[in-house]
């Protein structure tokens, strides 16, 4: 299991103090067309409309460039049409392990992909920083360690099946090219691979480089699909196969990070482009990543639609001031002074965005669809830019879902996460479990008292 450590390097917040936190979208959403969906939970005794959640979830940000800014009008999936989903697959006592797998092994004749993920970036970041150290890459441990909170009570388990990179030929003979410009054009590699179990093997097709230059080759994601289903346990509920290199699924993509077939009950992700290294090149901001990315001075700069700097959807825009602060919830705010006082490590935060996204993928093969009511894990992310901005958590609507599909209690699994944070060091999530259970308590009490 890996060790984290404070980071020591990535202290720009001084920068910008997250004075104020807003719970609200952004201006910019209003002029995009985004318009939130209004989640309609069951009071229980006591309790007003939605009393219970106004004041804990902030609204998705929608700033320029986000997914639902692009795409204001997709659909939301509410619990009701969750539910009635007869595609849905169910966790039954014949299917209820979710299994994580990687390929542990390189065969010698395709010994040279392993080159293939490592970026093409200068170490200038090791020079310049005293301290510095490369960031590890995730250890699956520590990622089924996370799954078996979140999907809690679900066992989670490492497939138990070797998997390796092999050549797709039999007796491969290495091809010739004259000059490295003249590989680079015609983007060809040295013979096909494939991935293996010790009975069976799968084509994977590549494509090299990646069209942003950052990996010298990516691996085809519909290929390593068809290669997770044919791996499917059969007693597993999902499977979860994670790689280190990039992936491209189609002509028009530069890459991929993740993609599920919930009806097929596989998801496979790239850990490639969550490496902290590529961040300035991938214009990551972590000092508003998340839960800092509910800075209200941050919204405002990036999110108002009268500044200048911003790109405009139309060429008449309707007059707006800045966006006023909301009241702060409890949790958004502990989860913020948290992770102010210990910042995740270059390492810690490599792991923290491979579980976010495996949680993600997952969520799909349990029928959930993209979230388009608060902010959540489950949210659609159009870039690396917004994926660092969202929350690990689900909002009520999918962990109402989750907690059906499970059959799980709500406080008992936020217990659960809240002890890998702690374990980690990973001091917003921590903060942000430790707020929620806070504010449920004090709902009880509150009932209690009316009752």
């Amino acid at each position: 299991m890996t060790t984290f450590s404070p980071s020591s390097v990535e202290s720009t917040v001084k920068d910008c103090h997250h004075a104020i936190l807003t719970l609200n979208s952004s201006l910019y959403a209003t002029e995009a067309g985004y318009k939130a969906s209004v989640h309609k939970p069951v009071p229980t005794k006591g309790e007003k409309f939605n009393d219970r959640y106004k004041s804990i979830y902030p609204a998705p940000l929608a700033l320029p460039g986000d997914e639902l800014t692009l795409d204001p009008k997709y659909p939301p999936q509410s619990v009701r049409s969750w539910q009635r989903d007869k595609d849905r697959n169910a966790v039954t006592p014949q299917r209820n392990v979710i299994y994580v797998a990687t390929p542990t092994g390189i065969d010698k004749e395709v010994e040279y992909i392993e080159s293939w993920a490592r970026p093409n970036v200068s170490q200038q970041k090791q020079t310049t920083t005293s301290g510095y150290s490369t960031p590890s890459l995730p250890d699956i441990r520590d990622v089924v360690s996370y799954l078996s909170a979140f999907y809690h009570p679900l066992s989670v388990n490492i497939c138990a099946v070797p998997l390796a990179f092999t050549s797709w030929v039999d007796n491969p003979t290495p091809t010739k090219v004259s000059s490295r410009k003249e590989r680079k054009r015609k983007r060809i590699v040295p013979n096909p691979i494939a991935l293996r179990t010790e009975s069976s093997k799968t084509q994977i097709r590549t494509r090299s480089p990646s069209p942003d230059g950052i990996f010298p080759t990516q691996l085809d994601l519909n290929d390593v699909i068809d290669f997770a289903i044919d791996i499917l346990p059969t007693d597993a509920y999902a499977l979860l196969l994670i790689l280190s290199h990039d992936l491209f699924e189609d002509d028009d993509d530069v890459f991929v990070c993740g993609r599920a077939y919930g009806g097929s009950r596989v998801a496979v992700i790239s850990t490639a482009r969550y490496n902290p290294d590529l961040d300035e090149i991938q214009n990551v901001d972590r000092l508003h990543a998340w839960p800092a990315s509910h800075c209200a001075e941050y919204i405002n700069a990036i999110g108002n639609p009268t500044s200048s700097s911003q790109p405009s959807l139309r060429k008449s825009r309707p007059k707006s001031q800045l966006q006023s602060p909301s009241f702060t919830s409890l949790p958004l705010q502990s989860a913020l002074s948290f992770h102010l006082e210990r910042l995740p490590s270059s390492t810690l935060l490599w792991l923290i965005r491979t579980c976010q996204t495996s949680a993600h993928e997952l969520g799909h093969c349990f029928g959930l669809d993209h979230c388009v009511y608060y902010a959540c894990c489950m949210q659609g992310s159009a870039s690396l830019t917004e994926d660092a901005r969202q929350p690990p958590y689900l909002c009520p609507v999918c962990a109402e879902k989750v907690l059906s599909a499970t059959e799980a209690e709500s406080e008992t699994r936020m217990g659960k996460l809240m002890e890998v944070a702690v374990g980690w060091g990973w001091g917003a999530l921590q903060g942000w479990c430790r707020g929620v259970l806070e504010v449920v308590e004090g709902q009880k009490k509150d009932v209690g008292k009316k009752g």
